[in-house]
C-alpha cells in the first residue's frame, strides 16, 4: 500500500529565499505573449467524466492551449521543466511491465492505449506543465495544482548542498527495513539515475516515491513481478516534471474510466468508475475510500478551495533543510 511519510501541512510555512515571485501582468489567452500572471481562481480547465478517454486531444494539441505566463513560483524547479525524456526510453520501461493480465487487476487498455500515450513531450514552467496536463487526460487544473500542493509543496526534486534529495519535496516514502527485493531496487535507482540513496539511508533504504507528484516507482513483488522490482517510472519522474505531471494524470484518468479494478478489494465502499475524490484518494492511500484515503481527499478538496498557490507566502516556502536548498 503506499503510504507517505508524512503530508505537506495545509498551513504553509513562509520561510525567505533569495529568489522572489515575479510580477503580474493581465494575461490574453493562450496566445498571448508569455507575462507573469499567476493562473485565475477556477484554472482552466474541467474535469471530464467516464468515457471521455475517447475524445482526449493529444499532448500537441494541448500544447497550444496552454496560457502561456512567466509565473514561477518555484525556480528551482527550472531544470527539470526543461527536459523531456526520451520517448523510445519510456516506451521501453513502461511497456516491458504491463499492468493488465490473467489477475484483471488493470484493464486492457490501461496497457493498449494509457501507458503508451504517456510520455512528458513538453517543457514549460511549473504552472503550464500543469495545464498541459490536464488538458491532455480530462482534468481540472486546479485539481492536479492541489495534489502536488499536497505531494511536494510544487518542488520537483529538491536537494539539499551535499547532494540528499529533501524528503516530501521530490523525493519520500522510505523503506522502513531492507529486504532482497528493497536491495535490488534500491541498486535499480543507482544503475538508471547514477545516485547511490543508500548512502544517505543506508543498505536497501531508499525513496519509494520521486517528483512533485510523488510518483510511485517501488513495485513489491507481491503485487507482481517487474524487473528491478520497479514500474517503469525511474528516472523520468525525477529528471522531468513533464513526465511526472503527465504520468499522475494518466492514472487519474484511468481510474476515472474504470480500469482499476484492484480497487475494488481495497476499501470499504465499491470502487465505482467515474469517482473523480475515489480516484484522488487512492492515488495516496493505493486504497478505496479507506480513512487514509478520505484524510488525503479532505487536504486536497482544502487546497482546491483556497487556491493555496495563489498565496503571496507560497513562493517563499522553502524545502525544510539547511542551509537553505
Amino acid at each position: 500500500m503506499r503510504r507517505h511519510l508524512a503530508l505537506v501541512a495545509v498551513a504553509l510555512v513562509a520561510v525567505a529565499l533569495s529568489c522572489s515571485q515575479a510580477g503580474s501582468q493581465p494575461s490574453s489567452g493562450p496566445s498571448a505573449a508569455p507575462d507573469a500572471q499567476p493562473p485565475p481562481e477556477g484554472g482552466y480547465f474541467p474535469t471530464r467524466g467516464a468515457g471521455a478517454w475517447r475524445r482526449l486531444p493529444t499532448g500537441e494539441t494541448c500544447e497550444g492551449r496552454v496560457y502561456r505566463s512567466a509565473w514561477e513560483p518555484r525556480p528551482a524547479n527550472a531544470e527539470a521543466n526543461a527536459r523531456m525524456p526520451d520517448p523510445a526510453a519510456v516506451a521501453e520501461a513502461l511497456g516491458s511491465r504491463p499492468r493488465s493480465g490473467p489477475a484483471g487487476a488493470y484493464k486492457p487498455r490501461w496497457d493498449t492505449w494509457l501507458l503508451p500515450r504517456v510520455d512528458g513531450a513538453f517543457t514549460g514552467t511549473t504552472d503550464e506543465i500543469l495545464q498541459w496536463a490536464a488538458c491532455k487526460w480530462g482534468l481540472a487544473d486546479d485539481l492536479l495544482r492541489a495534489i502536488t500542493v499536497q505531494e511536494s509543496t510544487w518542488y520537483q526534486y529538491a536537494t539539499d548542498p551535499s547532494g540528499e534529495c529533501v524528503l516530501t519535496r521530490g523525493c519520500g516514502d522510505l523503506f522502513t527495513e531492507s529486504t532482497p527485493a528493497t536491495l535490488e531496487y534500491c541498486q535499480g535507482l543507482v544503475d538508471a539515475g547514477g545516485y547511490d540513496y543508500q548512502a544517505d539511508y543506508g543498505s536497501g533504504i531508499c525513496p519509494k516515491t520521486f517528483s512533485i507528484a510523488g510518483v510511485m516507482s517501488w513495485q513489491d513483488p507481491m503485487w507482481g513481478p517487474f524487473p528491478g522490482s520497479q514500474n517503469g517510472t525511474f528516472p523520468f519522474n525525477r529528471d522531468s516534471t513533464a513526465f511526472a505531471v503527465d504520468y499522475l494524470a494518466a492514472s487519474l484518468r484511468g481510474c476515472v474510466e474504470g480500469w482499476e479494478p484492484w480497487l475494488g478489494t481495497t476499501g470499504r465502499r465499491p470502487y465505482r468508475r467515474g469517482e473523480v475524490w475515489g480516484c484522488v484518494g487512492s492515488w495516496y492511500a493505493g486504497a478505496w475510500r479507506t480513512p487514509p484515503a478520505k484524510g488525503y481527499i479532505a487536504l486536497v478538496r482544502q487546497a482546491v478551495d483556497r487556491r493555496m498557490w495563489l498565496d503571496e507566502s507560497f513562493a517563499e516556502t522553502a524545502p525544510p533543510c539547511d542551509p537553505v536548498c
